[in-house]
């Protein structure tokens, strides 16, 4: 036992301060095991998520996405669905598996580094989508595009500059632990959620556009939240829940390997924007089997408006095709 003393007082100091008794040390180390394992499960579980996703919406997105033109929707999808998948290949290897501080000190810059396209590319989704709700409207697109180049460079000065790393005592004292960068170094932190921050007031002025064009639309025929939820703009409020729990993770005291709200948020945002995109062209080319669908709602509701002429009796399936 005294010989474990020194190392494990070496690392605690470089984590507390020096103050350090071997059995606070000793739980210190069994904490921050603990979080690695968490953080790791969640790295893992955010990989099945996608590898489910993509095949519950292969079907679709071989019909509507791969068998047509190359679109900018078409480029957009392609990078939401791909980019975080095979991503995540490399995250897997970085952050699961064990290497020594020699690996880790040549890979944790790059990988940190590309980690930032997946939330520049899912923001860009959720900016189209405003932007065409809106008429395409020209004032409209330049505070979104102003907003998102904005973001762009948050997002490029949080993950491509100044990353920290792990002290080269918990290499030691773990004999091993993925390269995760020091998300307990207090700058670091807050870089990132002020880049949460900024994705979230991203999402927010998006969903004001929205929501503003359709408390406006003169011909929407049934009532707001039907029509928010129709068009498929719930993905906006889902978005802006899943940075804002990112966000306040971030802005917490943190331990060194606490990053756990960054696959949370941007795997999730990309899954979004894939159903986003999906959902939009779905309503574009559909099926002949919602093709019928469609005309046998439209024979139903006809017929069912002879039959109901109470004014007082709201008839919720007279929505736009």
């Amino acid at each position: 036992m005294p010989a474990m003393s020194l190392p494990c007082a070496d690392v605690c100091s470089s984590i507390l301060g020096p103050n350090m008794t071997v059995q606070k040390a000793m739980e210190l180390l069994v904490f921050i095991k603990l979080e690695i394992n968490q953080t790791r499960y969640v790295i893992a579980a955010a990989l099945g998520l996608q590898v489910y996703e993509w095949f519950a919406g292969l079907e679709d997105e071989l019909r509507l996405v791969h068998r047509k033109g190359w679109t900018l929707i078409k480029i957009l999808y392609l990078l939401c669905r791909y980019y975080p998948l095979l991503l995540w290949i490399v995250i897997i290897w970085a952050y699961v598996a064990d290497h020594p501080k020699e690996i880790c000190d040549k890979v944790v810059y790059p990988v940190n580094a590309i980690l930032a396209p997946c939330q520049f590319f899912s923001q860009a989704v959720m900016l189209m989508r405003a932007f065409a709700f809106s008429g395409r409207n020209p004032y409209v697109l330049m505070v979104l595009g102003s907003c998102y180049l904005l973001l762009v460079g948050m997002g490029i000065w949080t993950f491509c500059t100044q990353v920290a790393v792990l002290p080269p005592q918990l290499f030691w004292a773990l004999n091993g632990t993925g390269c995760f960068p020091n998300y307990g170094d207090g700058w670091m932190a807050l870089r990132l959620g002020y880049t949460m921050l900024a994705a979230i007031l991203m999402d927010l002025l998006s969903l004001i556009v929205v929501a503003f064009y359709c408390v406006t639309n003169k011909s929407r025929h049934v009532s707001l939240a039907r029509y928010f939820f129709s068009q498929g703009l719930i993905s906006f409020i889902l978005v802006v829940l899943v940075n804002c729990a990112a966000a306040i993770a971030y802005f917490r005291p943190m331990l060194h390997t606490s990053g756990v709200g960054i696959p949370i948020a941007f795997v999730i945002s990309n899954i979004v924007a894939c159903r986003v995109i999906l959902q939009l062209r779905a309503r574009v080319y559909p099926t002949m089997k919602q093709i019928e669908q469609q005309h046998s709602l439209l024979i139903h509701n006809a017929l069912d408006s002879r039959l109901n002429d109470d004014s007082w009796v709201m008839d919720l399936d007279a929505e736009v095709l």
